[in-house]
């Protein structure tokens, strides 16, 4: 199974790139002048890219030198890589949010699980490799958690047929709520690595840059900052204990 799943991780690597570039996903922009207070600035979206190319490294490492690591993580970050694929071409060909959530869902807990696998390995031992893995991994697991946390506000204006422009505080406030828990979760239950609160800061300084810049509505920008505060702080002031709070 885990050669089956180390050899997968090529293609979907490639595949990952390819949805990036894709120039389908030039036309799921929104077409209003106030984008939604849960946004993330498109800017820092480049975040992508970056876990696509460290995925295409983790990949070619497991297949030329394959180690115990790779064959632990193989698994969940074949499964986590080829779903964000299908995440990225299905929010741009059909803007579906609750076929966008159910695909998030088991995505977001295989990145969750090779986190914990890692955790329970040991997390970073000092050597090149596992910090590729550690950054791999802990990017991948924040930031789908800010992509999960900012689809919740749209799958909830479309059940209740609201605009954007429609209680903004409201889908800001369901947004930054399931980032703050899902931050003290992964921290208590799941792992130490610190790159997952790096992909959280700056998912939630991304949210602050569009309310400021793009929206200009000043108010949500410094709530997405002080939850920025929050998180990091206390992440960085309490630590993790991470799966070692389950042994």
């Amino acid at each position: 199974m885990s050669n089956l799943a180390r050899l997968a991780l090529l293609p979907i690597a490639v595949l990952q790139i390819a949805a990036l570039v894709w120039p389908i996903l030039a036309t799921g922009e929104p077409t209003s002048l106030f984008f939604p207070p849960e946004r993330v600035l498109p800017i820092f979206q480049s975040i992508w890219g970056a876990i696509a190319l460290l995925y295409l490294a983790f990949a070619g490492l497991a297949n030329l030198k394959p180690e115990h690591v790779e064959d632990r993580l193989a698994a969940p970050l074949a499964l986590a890589g080829l779903g964000s694929v299908v995440w990225m071409i299905t929010a741009q060909m059909f803007s579906l949010a609750w076929l966008e959530m159910l695909i998030l869902i088991p995505v977001l807990l295989c990145a969750w699980e090779a986190a914990y696998r890692l955790d329970v390995i040991g997390g970073f031992d000092g050597t090149g490799r596992r910090l590729l893995d550690c950054i791999l991994v802990g990017l991948l697991a924040g930031w789908l958690v800010i992509i999960f946390a900012t689809s919740l506000p749209e799958l909830g204006r479309s059940m209740l047929g609201r605009g954007v422009t429609d209680a903004v505080w409201h889908s800001l406030w369901l947004a930054l709520i399931p980032i703050a828990a899902l931050a003290w979760l992964f921290a208590s239950k799941v792992s130490r690595n610190i790159w997952f609160f790096v992909a959280l800061g700056w998912g939630l300084f991304g949210i602050a840059a569009n309310n400021w810049l793009a929206s200009e509505t000043h108010g949500l920008a410094i709530a997405a900052i002080i939850a920025a505060w929050i998180v990091l702080g206390r992440r960085l002031r309490y630590g993790a204990s991470g799966s070692s709070n389950e042994h």
